[in-house]
């Protein structure tokens, strides 16, 4: 949280600066702009999933490991779905493909079976809060820890790995939640290009965001189940991901899983 008086405080001295220093009328008008130019800085590092101002933040394969330099990772937000998270399982192993789900805790209590079935398939199972909801943006210290640990716990008790991954719903991330991604361990992922699969039904489009929009050591997300503010249906995510699949390798390019791209861990140790 005392991060954010990095901005906040040259913002207001500046703005103050403007006030006392300048001639009447610019001294108000300078002052009022410099506030509102601060207040969009603050925004903008709230609302980056790539920014690490607040906490530890990945999006790509670091630029020391060649090795990945032809690879991309493949996410998936907002299940388990009893629904649609089969199906999405059953297209990334005919294609070969290990994936990162980041789940939902009380998704993840009403269909374990689905979170046993993704790890016993080697994909990662990550946090993505516990109930998804817009309220967790405006969470202080207490709230988001207790959401992000009810979401652990929920893991932990399916599959017996606690992840240190983590992702907040839209990828934003406020003061308080940098405090808690830090006092846990966790580290918040970004990504480096969507589908926007949560909001449109259009397949084709899907496909072109991500097969054009990806880049050699990328993040990509895509959506097993639903969202805040998204459609329920995720039809149009299955109709594309086949296409996704092939069309990046088509491109020259190969899937690695999300912990292995970034050469991070992806769990605490076991549960005993």
């Amino acid at each position: 949280m005392a991060r954010s008086l990095w901005i906040k405080l040259p913002t207001l001295l500046a703005a103050l600066a403007c006030v006392l220093l300048l001639p009447s009328p610019w001294s108000w008008w300078s002052g009022v702009a410099v506030l509102i130019a601060g207040g969009a800085l603050l925004m903008r590092v709230v609302f980056d999933p790539r920014s690490a101002f607040w906490a530890p933040t990945v999006w790509r394969a670091p630029s020391w490991t060649p090795a990945n330099d032809d690879a991309v990772a493949l996410t998936f937000d907002d299940g388990p779905d009893p629904d649609f998270t089969p199906q999405v399982l059953d297209v990334l192993a005919a294609h070969g493909v290990q994936a990162a789900f980041f789940v939902v805790g009380e998704r993840v209590r009403a269909h374990p079976e689905l979170v046993r079935r993704m790890h016993a398939a080697g994909h990662l199972v990550c946090n993505h809060t516990d109930r998804h909801g817009f309220d967790f943006h405006f969470q202080l210290w207490r709230g988001a820890g207790a959401e992000i640990a009810r979401c652990n716990a929920a893991i932990t008790a399916a599959i017996g790995r606690t992840p240190r991954l983590f992702r907040s719903p839209q990828g934003f991330k406020n003061p308080a939640l940098g405090d808690v991604l830090h006092r846990t361990g966790m580290t918040a992922v970004g990504w480096q290009a969507r589908g926007l699969d949560a909001v449109t039904r259009d397949a084709a489009a899907i496909e072109r965001r991500l097969v054009d929009g990806a880049r050699p050591g990328g993040v990509l997300v895509m959506h097993d189940g639903a969202g805040l503010g998204g459609t329920g249906d995720r039809t149009p995510t299955l109709t594309a991901l086949p296409r996704v699949l092939s069309g990046l390798r088509a491109r020259g390019l190969r899937f690695a899983r999300l912990d292995e791209l970034l050469q991070v861990d992806a769990y605490t140790t076991a549960a005993s």
